[in-house]
């Protein structure tokens, strides 16, 4: 397998010739892509001079861009795998080596550099932590480091236009494959123990930003939560008004009304799930469990909350039901993976 070393960089610093010049000495190919930096451009010159390849953008377009641009350009020149790393020091030659080992050995699974949490930053581990757990509860994959920008990415005649078709285009990308994973590598992920190295000279600061790069991650988490709410509305709309109107027009009792009309509007839900949130993977029989348990849970929690310990059921009541409706979406986001 024909495999080189895939760098996107904006202002970077020594690390990043050095890091180069390191692999190269390797005999790794080496691509930079140069993220419309406009300050550390005699680093590129250097690069140039060891024989890296060195791609441009006239402006910053983001990290996810960058990193599709060298994946794009690395595809057409027949690269059969690319292992992205960060241009900021924090991958050792070792751990790019032994990421780059496990990708040629021809397994085409993603490989992905494994960081031990425990030894990072307080806001870089909580972070991290939180992301996992919301990941492996939305889509049922566990990963121990799920923002590692360490990876072995192979590339198959399957799977590079979908790599450059995700969106995202910043290190919300990164995400994107992940959730994605499943479709692009269909022979799974592997995970490889690499060190954790936190750098703190300024010159070799990430360019991630905590507040809006953060959102852009957790909006791809979240990416099918709006058309979520919106078709939950709409199926209580349908509820509430069918409800009403066979109570008042037709039945003239609670039961039947109630009945009927939960059916319908679950008919309702599921259809506009199915077409215009979560998509064809989105089928009845799984729903139909989903609701099952939910409703069951919602009796057990309500008897055992106001029946047995006599807490107020207008309080209980809101509280049981928000906490189901987000479990509700775990899982149903779960089943249309």
């Amino acid at each position: 397998m024909r495999c080189g070393v895939l760098i996107p960089a904006y202002e970077p610093g020594e690390a990043l010739p050095a890091l180069t010049r390191a692999l190269m000495d390797e005999g790794v190919p080496v691509v930079v892509v140069n993220d419309g930096s406009a300050t550390g451009l005699e680093y590129f010159e250097r690069i140039r001079a060891q024989g890296a390849v060195v791609l441009e953008h006239k402006e910053n377009l983001g990290k996810g861009r960058a990193l599709k641009t060298g994946l794009a350009w690395m595809a057409e020149q027949g690269y059969e795998g690319v292992v992205t790393a960060d241009a900021d020091g924090q991958h050792s030659l070792e751990d790019i080596l032994r990421v780059a080992r496990a990708l040629a050995s021809g397994s085409r699974r993603l490989v992905l550099g494994i960081r031990d949490v425990s030894r990072m930053p307080n806001r870089s581990r909580t972070g991290n932590r939180l992301t996992r757990t919301l990941f492996r509860l939305l889509y049922g994959i566990k990963l121990q480091d799920t923002q590692t920008g360490l990876r072995g990415i192979p590339l198959t005649g399957e799977n590079r236009s979908g790599l450059l078709s995700l969106t995202g285009e910043r290190y919300e990308y990164e995400m994107e494959m992940l959730i994605e994973a499943g479709e692009l590598f269909p022979a799974g992920i592997q995970e490889l123990e690499i060190e954790t190295i936190y750098l703190e000279d300024s010159d070799t600061s990430s360019h991630f930003r905590p507040l809006a790069d953060g959102a852009r991650i957790y909006s791809v988490l979240f990416r099918h939560f709006p058309r979520f709410f919106l078709s939950s509305i709409l199926a209580f709309l349908v509820d509430y008004s069918l409800f009403n109107l066979l109570y008042y027009l037709l039945f003239h009792r609670s039961v039947p009304a109630a009945v009927l009309a939960r059916v319908v509007s679950a008919g309702v839900n599921y259809t506009v799930n199915r077409k215009l949130v979560f998509g064809s993977s989105y089928h009845l029989l799984g729903y139909v469990k989903i609701c099952l348990v939910i409703l069951l849970a919602g009796s057990g929690l309500m008897y055992l909350l106001v029946d047995c310990l006599s807490l107020p059921a207008f309080l209980v009541k809101p509280l049981v039901d928000c906490g189901l409706y987000v479990l509700s979406f775990a899982a149903q986001n779960r089943m249309a993976q």
